[in-house]
């Protein structure tokens, strides 16, 4: 049975005790694996297409409407690349947040569980 001084929450964070710096550890952990799952995707995607012009050099021949398929593929195509992946990580982040908002808030903590 779990007595309320058991669960961590906002008197560990505020009192700077090891469960408190353990959770704020772990929370900063996952956020990190987020930002850099995020990075390594963003930076595939940005540098295949140049290791694809490299292998396939017709690539970089083609024309669209008298411009090089190159400046297009750089001027528009990573646009919404990255704004999909910084939509996925403020909304990966966010949730994070509420979790570590939800552990550590005993306001909003369920008695009945």
């Amino acid at each position: 049975m779990l007595v309320q001084h058991d669960i961590p929450g906002l008197s560990d964070l505020r009192d700077d005790t090891s469960a408190g710096r353990l959770l704020v550890r772990s929370f900063m952990r996952a956020q990190l694996g987020l930002s850099l799952m995020c990075l390594t995707f963003a930076l595939a995607v940005t540098a295949s297409y140049p290791v694809i012009a490299a292998m396939a050099p017709a690539v970089t021949r083609i024309m669209v409407a008298g411009v090089p398929l190159t400046l297009i593929v750089l001027g528009f195509a990573f646009y919404p690349v990255f704004l999909a992946v910084g939509w996925f990580y403020n909304r990966h982040a966010r949730q994070l947040e509420a979790r570590f908002t939800a552990l550590v808030d005993p306001v909003n903590r369920r008695t009945d569980v």
